[in-house]
Order: structure tokens, then C-alpha cells, then sequence
């Protein structure tokens, strides 16, 4: 054993502050395939002392050899005798919370395989797995701005389990980079801390497979359903966005995009209250071909606009079976319900106050084509709608047995000082991270050889015609090759 442990905690914690970053890149290289070939030679005294081991190695400071250990225990189909497996379990969640992200660069792969098993349910219950999955991701990149094959399957996990409120702190970050694009080489050693997460997040390194195009898709399609069962209107529909207005190497429109149109149609009415006009860089052949599949969903957003409740009515009655097929059933009894909210939400165009018996004679529910029954009914209503902050205002009594009224609120009514400095304090921050990833991905695009060919070119064409030579670039760009790295590994 005392060969097996000086070969485990040989390398510990951060080296000293002398050492250079190439020497620390030797060092880590050098202990991943010591503790690699330990493992294979000696991995019968590991796993009768699996406990003894674990609990001395720091997963902090060991990463590493924490890591491999774990990789060689957790096979439910040969458990080790040296550890039960709730221990074991303990253990994994330990070293998930507390791994050294830059030692984990070294042994991307082995740690992309854990995070596997668990998002396959192989190792926790999903009360437990996307949680530790989502908080180990961010670990490895606190940006969340990198796509990886594992996105998809803790996405996955989440919304199949509906255990979706863990996974948001992955699903809410923006993803810029993606697994292959041009660009992405970086000449600095993986344990440069300097280099951001697309020079170490690659399928060289193991921290992600190969992703394709589809996977892309499907990632953003059920992020978008996973906010839709949170009722999150405004990140469905951009994640939606996403799948409509996704590059496409025939100019096509694929299944998965068809269902992403319909249901953002849906969730626009929601989110809005009216029609949503798609993306001016929406591709021209997916426009006519969402004009033509959609008609019943457009129909229903033509609709909502008006006062013709039972247009409307007749509309969602009629097309049941559409809903049914596309299994849209849900949401489109939710777009029914929010008619008579969003006629309501309207009036404070026109009032700043509005009784509550004039509320039920100009607005109708969809559900039954008339108002109302009762101004109960739409105190009710409107109780709700401000409970749930779809409407700004209140509910106030009448003088002298005078009906009740709505009185609406402008949006900085209600916001303090410490509120607003705060949504100061969130712009400045969301603009420097946005500062930060476009200068990425601008220091990407410049190392890319299309676009340093495309610059040559039109430096000539300019000095002769006396243009601008960075204009153009995107023009010449076909839409399939936006997404050429994606492609490249489909």
C-alpha cells in the first residue's frame, strides 16, 4: 500500500508559486498517467482498500487520483469490498462539490464518463444526480458559455424526470462556443487559468464528445419545454428562438425545428399577448416553410389579438386533433386561458383605473366566448393575475358600497431604491459578461483561416476600390457553414 499511496497523493494542491506553467503542465500530464498505469496494475489492493484510500485523499488537492478511484469503484456490476456503496455514493457527491477544476482538464475524459453514468441514472436518484451534475458543469466552466455533449443529456434528465429546477443555473447561461468550431486551438498549456473554457472544453480533451447539429437542436427545444413547465414564458420562447432560427445545411426545416415553431408561436401569445414576428435573420426558406406548417397556430395567434372570443373559441375546438398530434394540448388550453388575461392587461393603455363591473362587460373568456357570469368572477381573476406579477395594480373597494376597481401601476411604482440599484448593478455585470464573450469570440474568429483568407482578400479590394475590408464577411458565409464546426462532427 505504500507504494500505491506515494504514487496517488504524489501530486497535491496547487505547486509551488515558482514553478512555471509549463513545468506544472509536465507535472499533471506526467501524475494522470502514473496514477492511470497504478490502477491498472495494482487495482485489486485498491478496491479491497477503496474506503482507507478515499478518506485520505483530499478530492480538493487529489483530484485526479480522487477521480480514477471513483472511475474503478462505481461499476454497480463489480462493487469493490474495501467500500459499501452508500459510501461510495458520499463520496462521489464529495468529490463532485469539491474537485480541483483545473487538475480535472488533465483527465477530461474520465470525468465526462462519470458525469455520464450519473445523468443516466446509473449512480443517483434525479433528486440527486442533476443537481450534482449541474453544479459540476459550472465548476469546470463557471461561464456556462461552452456547448458539451453533456448539456444534452442533463437536459435530458431534467425534463424527463421533472426534476427541472436544479439544471436552470446550467440551462440560463448562454452558450457561445461549440465543441470543434474554427478557432478554437489555443497555444497556452491547459493549466493556464488565463484561457477561457473553448480552449480546454474540446473533444481532445475529453470534457466533451463530438456533438452534431441535431443535438444542438434538441438541446435548445428541451430547455425551451423545461421553462414552459416552470411557466417561464420569456427564456421558452428564447430558447425556442434558438431552434427556429437554427442554421441549416439545406436550408431546410427539420421535425425538431417544425415543433419548436409551433409551440413558440404558442408561448409568444403567452409571453407578449400577441402574434411574435420572427427574427429578421430567420432564413427565407424556413419563413415560407413555417407559413405553410403553422396555419392552425397562426390562425389561433390572428385570433388572440381581437375581441372575437368566439372566433377564437371555434378555432382551438376545431383544430383539437392538431393540438392532440403535436401534443400541444396543454399549452394551448393555457393561450385560452390567458385571452381574457391579456384583454385585461391591455386596458392599461387606456385606464389607470377601472371598475371591476366594466372589467367583465368588455372582456370575454375564450373558454366560453362571453363574459363572466359574476363580478366575483373577475375580482378573482384579476386577485391572481396580480398574486402571480402577470399584472401591475391592485385591487381596491369602492366608496360607499361603490364597485370595486382596478387600479393599474406603472412598472416603477413599486421600486425601491435597493431594487433598482440592483437592477443597475445586474445590466453592468450582464454587459461586462457579454464584453468578455464577444471579445472570445472575436479572438476566435480572427485566428480562424476563413476569416483571416476573407481579410487578405478584401485588404486588396480595398485598397484598390477604397472600401471598408471588414465588410462582408457574414454576406459570403453560406448559413450552414455558421454552424461548421458542429457539422464537422456529425
Amino acid at each position: 500500500m505504500d507504494s500505491v499511496w506515494a504514487t496517488l497523493a504524489a501530486f497535491s494542491g496547487a505547486p509551488d508559486a515558482t514553478s512555471s506553467k509549463k513545468q506544472l503542465d509536465t507535472v499533471l500530464r506526467d501524475h494522470a498517467l502514473a496514477v492511470k498505469q497504478l490502477l491498472a496494475a495494482h487495482r485489486q489492493v485498491i478496491a479491497a482498500n477503496v474506503s482507507q484510500i478515499l478518506a485520505k485523499l483530499d478530492p480538493a488537492e487529489n483530484s485526479i487520483a480522487f477521480l480514477a478511484i471513483l472511475q474503478a469503484s462505481l461499476d454497480p456490476r463489480h462493487p469493490p469490498a474495501g467500500i459499501d456503496r452508500i459510501a461510495l455514493l458520499d463520496e462521489t457527491l464529495r468529490f463532485l462539490l469539491n474537485f480541483e477544476p483545473l487538475q480535472i482538464r488533465y483527465v477530461g475524459s474520465s470525468f465526462r464518463k462519470l458525469l455520464e453514468a450519473i445523468t443516466a441514472g446509473q449512480v443517483f436518484s434525479p433528486l440527486v444526480s442533476i443537481e450534482a451534475v449541474a453544479t459540476a458543469m459550472l465548476r469546470i466552466d463557471p461561464s456556462g458559455s461552452m456547448f458539451t455533449s453533456t448539456h444534452l443529456m442533463l437536459v435530458k434528465h431534467a425534463y424527463e424526470s421533472t426534476w427541472i429546477e436544479p439544471a436552470l443555473k446550467v440551462l440560463d447561461c448562454d452558450i457561445t462556443f461549440y465543441p470543434g468550431m474554427a478557432g478554437q486551438k489555443d497555444a497556452k498549456l491547459l493549466c493556464d487559468d488565463s484561457i477561457t473554457s473553448a480552449s480546454y472544453i474540446s473533444v481532445d480533451t475529453g470534457l466533451t464528445d463530438s456533438v452534431k447539429s441535431a443535438s444542438v437542436l434538441e438541446y435548445n427545444l428541451l430547455s425551451g419545454l423545461c421553462y414552459m413547465t416552470k411557466k417561464d414564458w420569456p427564456k421558452a420562447h428564447r430558447a425556442l428562438e434558438r431552434v427556429i432560427t437554427h442554421p441549416s445545411r439545406d436550408k431546410g426545416v427539420s421535425k425538431i425545428m417544425d415543433e419548436a415553431y409551433k409551440r413558440w408561436v404558442l408561448v409568444g401569445l403567452l409571453k407578449n399577448g400577441k402574434e411574435p414576428t420572427l427574427p429578421p435573420y430567420t432564413a427565407l426558406s424556413a419563413k415560407n416553410t413555417y407559413d405553410t406548417l403553422g396555419l392552425p397556430y397562426k390562425s389561433v395567434a390572428n385570433n388572440f389579438s381581437t375581441t372575437n372570443a368566439a372566433q377564437l373559441k371555434g378555432e382551438v375546438e376545431g383544430n383539437h386533433l392538431v393540438w392532440e398530434d403535436d401534443n400541444n394540448l396543454a399549452l394551448v388550453a393555457e393561450v385560452v386561458a390567458a385571452y381574457q388575461k391579456w384583454q385585461i392587461i391591455n386596458l392599461r393603455d387606456i385606464y389607470k383605473q377601472i371598475s371591476i363591473s366594466q372589467l367583465r362587460r368588455i372582456t370575454l373568456s375564450a373558454e366560453t366566448g362571453e363574459p363572466l357570469k359574476d363580478d366575483d368572477e373577475v375580482a378573482n381573476l384579476v386577485r391572481e393575475m396580480i398574486g402571480s406579477n402577470l399584472l401591475k395594480g391592485e385591487l381596491l373597494q369602492g366608496n360607499g358600497g361603490e364597485d370595486s376597481y382596478l387600479k393599474f401601476h406603472d412598472e416603477s411604482d413599486f421600486m425601491t431604491e435597493t431594487d433598482f440599484a440592483r437592477e443597475i448593478a445586474q445590466r453592468h455585470h450582464n454587459i461586462e459578461s457579454l464584453g468578455k464573450q464577444y471579445q472570445a469570440a472575436n479572438d476566435r474568429l480572427s485566428s480562424s483561416k476563413e476569416y483571416v483568407r476573407h481579410m487578405v482578400r478584401e485588404q486588396k479590394r480595398a485598397e484598390k476600390d477604397g472600401t471598408d475590408p471588414g465588410v462582408g464577411f457574414d454576406s459570403q458565409i453560406e448559413d450552414e457553414d455558421l454552424m461548421t464546426g458542429i457539422m464537422a462532427h456529425g
